[in-house]
């Protein structure tokens, strides 16, 4: 197996992976804005300007990545809740969920080619959510994190088209995790249905599962916890 990135891994859902692929033998370098005890950690403040510069020293140095996972992401900060009415929209707010759930994550997509070799299999998956489905907009709310999201989706299945005319066995996962016991999700949790609050431990096992399985994955596709296809 060869080398592992995980972006944004100070989240719950990532430490739960990391550990997993660790314990199967995997060697993870990992990247957070906040510095992390453990070897192969980089801490990185998320620019175009670091991004490129990180992957161009791993490339340098000879690294070849088979699986990339990009975690990086907010729901809601000390200022910013998800919209339950279009008169609650903030353009402020909205340029910072954009920002962190669609622009950097689409830095790395920019990158990828650096890190993955053009003659064997890789993913790249992306942390997205069944929100991001326009298809699947039934409740309507949640203005800036929809849109984050569906953006994200429809930048990396336009990118994958274009990565894979140089490299065609790089694949790419759009992953909905369903709602995990974290931060992210507390405020929200008191409606969630039972059985259906996720530990991240059991989210990145199914992940972990659904993105090594290079077989069973299209080009570009958009898959919950439970392996089953989202609409765009």
């Amino acid at each position: 197996m060869k080398s592992i990135l995980v972006v944004g891994a100070s989240s719950a859902i990532a430490q739960a992976l990391i550990e997993k692929l660790e314990g199967a033998g995997a060697k993870v370098f990992s990247i957070s804005r906040t510095m992390l005890n453990r070897n192969n950690h980089t801490q990185l403040h998320y620019s175009e300007e670091s991004i490129s510069a990180w992957c161009d020293s791993m490339r340098r140095d000879g690294h070849e990545l088979s699986h990339i996972y990009i975690f990086n992401g907010i729901l809601h900060t000390e200022s910013i809740s998800p919209e339950k009415s279009i008169t609650s929209f903030r353009k402020d707010a909205f340029y910072e969920v954009l920002q962190c759930n669609t622009v950097t994550p689409m830095w790395w997509l920019m990158n990828v080619t650096k890190l993955v070799p053009k003659g064997s299999e890789s993913v790249v998956t992306l942390l997205s959510a069944r929100i991001g489905s326009i298809s699947d907009n039934r409740l309507g709310g949640w203005y800036s994190y929809r849109a984050s999201k569906a953006a994200l989706n429809m930048l990396t299945k336009t990118a994958a088209i274009e990565i894979r005319r140089t490299h065609k066995q790089c694949k790419f996962l759009l992953f909905h995790p369903g709602t995990t016991d974290s931060k992210l999700s507390k405020p929200f949790q008191k409606n969630v249905p039972e059985g259906k609050l996720f530990s991240p431990e059991f989210v990145a096992e199914n992940l972990v599962s659904l993105s090594m399985d290079h077989s069973i994955l299209p080009d570009c596709g958009f898959y919950d916890w439970n392996k089953k296809p989202i609409p765009f």
